[in-house]
């Protein structure tokens, strides 16, 4: 065969080989996802993905509180950013008490002593309930860490608002691992892998509605087309289930006021459960009789809406002014508890040295107008031990001394001679 025949038979197998390539490309779509090439995951290309469907049976889906809906217009202007600070990320921990720092921007932390939490940081440590924060120092939170068992943990931490729903927006959340000890293989997922991580119910929600959240880590772009969903979410309370395709949160009706139960599986797009741990969860409905958070209410006033969110704090009431008078000490010297008495004292001291006087003065005189009884001269006795008893006395101040009155007798003669000017005997 001439080379020129062997041209145009080359030509044809290169065709050919480039045809072949192009069917096989064509065949398999490009996956938008990052999740590795795990089993199940492919089968969503040759099959019709699950479609969502909405809470049914008993279960009804509502509208947030009307507190809620106020709290978050007022919130929708901020846009919180977490960073992680210490320790970093795949630090291997050891034994003893360890610091975690966070840094929070753009999130108003607050707490009001009778309102209760405000907007707040959120911790979860592996599949555990959140643990929940409300105190930053310049948007800085040190947290100390509860006693982590050997081996390997996985920390989500996220803004928060005041009744425990987590912000979705771009920063507003973050993920990261430490190793207590050492690193144990297969109890975590992979860099890659989507994993779920339950956000309510909690220990914040309390009755209906119920509030129904969640955060997926890794979770792959799906809806941008007609079939290619990569993930659905199925909720189940109390054994009503639905399936939902999308990161929002629900606040349901049906679950009841008492105790319950929530279960969340994170599917692939036809159904089948993900492998990794973490994407199957099962919490307790918080009961607390008797007991409704503010944010339940329909309505909150600005008031409680800024102390919820920081911008005031709660003022002290104003003493009364009886409270006031015995805060405030006097400067006054007290009175000597002495002085009372001795001045109270002096008056009684003195009357029995007139009264014995005019007694004495009056049985002389009528002794005098009778000077035939026998009885008279004994009289005179007492009267000469009168001034003894006046000089034993205590001589009262000159300013508190207390005038003796003259008598006022109306005896006139030889009576009234036997008596001097100030009612003393002659």
């Amino acid at each position: 065969m001439t080379a020129s025949g062997r041209f145009p038979l080359r030509l044809h197998w290169i065709t050919a080989l480039l045809c072949v390539v192009l069917l096989v490309t064509n065949a398999e779509p490009a996956s938008a996802w990052g999740w590795g090439r795990m089993g199940s995951m492919d089968t969503g290309s040759a099959t019709d993905p699950m479609n969502p469907t909405p809470p049914a049976g008993r279960l009804q889906e509502v509208a947030p509180p009307g507190a809620v809906q106020q709290l978050q217009a007022a919130l929708s202007g901020h846009h919180p950013q977490l960073k992680l600070i210490s320790p970093a990320d795949g630090t291997v921990l050891q034994s003893g008490q360890q610091t975690l720092v966070l840094q929070a921007s753009d999130w108003p932390i607050a707490e009001d002593p009778e309102l209760g939490l405000g907007a707040h940081v959120a911790l979860q440590i592996d599949d555990q309930p959140p643990l929940r924060f409300s105190e930053a120092d310049s948007g800085r939170l040190r947290i100390q860490l509860p006693a982590l068992t050997p081996g390997s943990h996985r920390f989500t931490a996220y803004a928060a608002m005041p009744w425990g729903e987590a912000v979705k927006t771009p920063g507003a959340s973050l993920q990261w691992h430490f190793d207590q000890l050492q690193g144990l293989a297969g109890t975590q997922p992979a860099p890659d892998s989507p994993w779920l991580a339950v956000v309510s119910p909690a220990d914040l929600g309390s009755g209906e509605p119920l509030l129904l959240d969640w955060l997926i880590w890794n979770a792959p772009l799906q809806n941008l087309r007609e079939g290619d969903g990569r993930w659905r979410l199925r909720i189940s309370v109390n054994g009503d289930s639905f399936l939902v395709d999308r990161q929002e949160s629900l606040w349901i009706k049906g679950s009841g006021n008492g105790p319950g139960r929530v279960q969340m599986e994170l599917l692939d797009g036809v159904g089948e459960p993900m492998s990794p741990v973490f994407n199957n969860q099962l919490r307790a409905i918080p009961h607390h009789p008797g007991s409704r958070p503010v944010w339940m209410q329909s309505r909150l006033s600005d008031e409680q809406i800024a102390r919820l969110l920081g911008d005031i704090v709660m003022k002290e009431e104003s003493p009364t002014p009886e409270q006031a008078a015995q805060a405030v000490p006097s400067d006054e010297p007290e009175p000597e508890p002495a002085t009372e008495p001795q001045v109270a004292q002096e008056p009684v001291a003195l009357e029995p040295m007139v009264e014995p006087i005019k007694e004495a003065t009056v049985q002389e005189v009528t002794a005098a107008d009778n000077p035939s009884s026998e009885e008279a001269a004994p009289e005179k006795a007492p009267l000469e031990d009168v001034p003894p008893i006046a000089q034993s006395a205590p001589e009262p101040p000159p300013q508190q001394q207390t005038p003796q009155a003259a008598p006022s007798s109306s005896l006139g003669g030889s009576a009234r001679e036997l008596l001097n000017a100030d009612g003393t005997q002659r």
